[in-house]
């Protein structure tokens, strides 16, 4: 018998076909989500004024000390785009609404101007912080009962709760209307921020995306060398199938059976030229 012969291909074992179809199932709807709110975000990113809102929601991570101590610095905050209506809602029953907005400053809205409360001076206008995406308290939203074509019903005061920031210092607001809304804050966390960061990186992407691609690749590429490499199970030296019943034998009971059956074939055989040599002996007697 062959080495070939003698290794038996092991299937694979249940938990190895269930930790793949796992992998390869999340690894599946990961694309097919990610690739969705992709599309989404990309086709309304013009609405957006250039980010990235996929079906509604944002991801974004606090840069700067102007919500601290509540939101710090690499804190992850996901944003909702809600009702208007609801913000307002939510507003008007005295409840904490965080927003995020674009900082585009392109509103010389009369509205935005006095707000209520008297500590609220100085309204940042214009300076580097143009285009800039924001995290802001909302402290005020004054409504225009009956805007006329362009102009928004809805006008955000907004300042942040650091007053030593460099956007939120002693006074300073900013004002706002529906179009630069982004979403209001739903979620804010520090290890969420960690981990969105560890995600950007390479490092991540390497881990969550490509090690387990990398592994489904290698396993499938490793059984189909195995394939091709090893006979089948069972195969007898000089390619004869082994006879049936004796997969479940050791190597050396099967080689012991086997030889029993070559002899009792070289046995039979004997018999059989005997058998013919005596008749052909008194065939000829005969003639």
């Amino acid at each position: 018998m062959s080495e070939k012969a003698k290794r038996v291909k092991k299937p694979k074992s249940k938990a190895r076909k269930i930790f793949e179809w796992v992998v390869t199932g999340i690894l599946a709807a990961l694309f097919v989500v990610s690739g969705a709110a992709q599309i989404d975000g990309m086709v309304n990113r013009k609405n957006h004024y250039g980010q990235m809102i996929r079906f509604g929601m944002g991801a974004f991570i606090v840069k700067t000390d102007s919500m601290e101590p509540e939101y710090p610095v690499k804190t992850a905050i996901i944003t909702k785009l809600k009702s208007l209506d609801d913000i307002y809602a939510e507003y008007t029953a005295g409840e904490t609404v965080d927003v995020t907005f674009i900082n585009v400053y392109s509103q010389a809205d009369e509205l935005a101007d006095n707000p209520t409360d008297p500590v609220l001076t100085n309204r940042v206008t214009s300076g580097e912080a143009y285009g800039l995406v924001i995290t802001h308290r909302v402290r005020e939203i004054k409504v225009r009962e009956n805007p006329v074509g362009d102009e928004s019903k809805y006008v955000f005061i907004v300042a942040g709760i650091n007053d030593q920031g460099m956007y939120s210092r002693q006074g300073q607001y900013q004002a706002f209307t529906e179009k630069e809304l982004l979403g209001q804050v739903v979620v804010n966390n520090r290890f969420l921020g960690g981990v969105f960061g560890f995600i950007s990186s390479v490092w991540g992407l390497l881990i969550l995306l490509l090690v387990p691609a990398f592994y489904l690749v290698i396993s499938s590429v490793m059984d189909l060398f195995k394939a091709f490499k090893e006979e089948p199970e069972g195969a007898a030296e000089g390619g004869g199938a082994a006879p049936a019943g004796l997969e479940g034998l050791s190597d050396k009971d099967r080689a012991r059976l086997k030889q029993e059956m070559l002899e009792q074939m070289l046995a039979k055989k004997a018999e059989e030229r005997a058998k013919a040599q005596a008749a052909k002996e008194e065939t000829d007697e005969q003639a």
